[in-house]
């Protein structure tokens, strides 16, 4: 880690900046502690800091640590697996992916959840000395994985340890952001995922994708037989976990269905529509006014009432309503 590094990253749990470094070192950063206003502290050890938050993790994320910390001296032997099992090239997998984030050379990209670092490739060799790649991962084995993979490109890479639902960076800092195969595994995606949207620039995009089979396939032989092999392919897309601002968003299902990909561009906040317009009809009014100038209900004899004088001036029944109760409303108060 430079020292440098000390005004990108921010604490995971209160996005304050970091006060200090103690460190053995002046430049280059191999080991110490960051600690933030709120006295948050986080070490740094080999030249990686560790944002790991909570510092108990949940029962389902300490156990994929484990998990991956245990597998990654083999995992070449796994890894191809999925891939092989659909008649799918890996690296055009991961290229098309890729391809989804717009990159430019001098983009600002996180990957979280990076695994050992086969998907980093692609992005980082579409960077120049401009660009740059923030790479997470909760296991520190898998990341040393990552690194060895990674070594040519070091000098456009950040490393760090991190629980993907809590990240270390200020709000709008990233161009896109990237994570596949994992999420449905985390026990925060929607924390997950409203960090992203947090960490990533309004317009800036992000790709999530996991197991997780298309429901038309859930029922067939495929699906079952899947299913039974890898239950993470039962998976359900999160769609009610996307943040407000997801904006555009994409479905797709690849490797035959079995596999999901989200992609969707970052907004501001709620969608706000043009509530004020006014709709030509003979109900009248405006879609705010529709919603928020609803009256106590009236009897049917009153209503067959009100649309035959609406109807004789003209108006819709929202113009008509509106006038007609404005000037009772005004005798009443005189």
């Amino acid at each position: 880690m430079k020292l440098s590094d000390i005004n990108i990253y921010k604490c995971p749990v209160c996005h304050s900046d970091f006060l200090r470094v103690k460190t053995s070192q002046n430049d280059i950063v191999k080991t110490g502690e960051l600690t933030c206003i709120n006295k948050h502290t986080f070490s740094i050890s080999k030249g990686i800091p560790d944002f790991t938050w909570p510092k108990e993790l949940a029962s389902v994320d300490k156990e994929t640590k484990r998990l991956y910390d245990k597998l990654a001296k083999e995992y070449e032997k796994f890894a191809n697996i999925p891939f092989q099992t659909f008649f799918a090239n890996e690296e055009d997998v991961r290229e098309k992916m890729t391809a989804k984030l717009n990159l430019q050379s001098n983009s600002k990209v996180l990957e979280i959840g990076g695994g050992d670092g086969r998907g980093a490739q692609h992005i980082v060799k579409r960077l120049n000395s401009e660009g740059h790649l923030f790479f997470q991962e909760l296991s520190p084995a898998f990341l040393n994985r990552a690194i060895d993979r990674l070594k040519e490109y070091k000098n456009f890479i950040s490393y760090s340890i991190a629980n993907a639902s809590y990240l270390s960076f200020n709000d709008n800092y990233f161009d896109s952001a990237i994570h596949f195969g994992g999420i449905n595994t985390f026990s925060e995606v929607k924390r997950c995922l409203k960090e992203l949207a947090r960490v990533v620039k309004p317009g800036g995009k992000i790709l999530i994708g996991d197991e997780g089979i298309g429901p038309w396939l859930r029922n067939t032989e495929f699906g079952k037989i899947m299913i039974n092999s890898n239950p993470l392919i039962g998976y359900n897309v999160p769609f009610e976990l996307l943040p407000l601002e997801a904006r555009d968003v994409k479905v797709e299902w690849i490797m035959m269905g079995a596999f999901f990909l989200i992609e969707f561009t970052v907004g501001e906040g709620e969608p706000k529509a043009n509530y004020h317009i006014p709709i030509p009809s003979e109900r009248g009014g405006t879609h705010w006014s529709r919603y928020h100038g609803q009256l106590e209900g009236i009897t049917d004899e009153t209503k067959k009432l009100a649309h035959k004088a609406r109807k004789k001036l003209g108006k819709g029944m929202s113009e008509w309503l509106d006038d007609v109760i404005k000037r009772a409303a005004q005798n009443q108060l005189k």
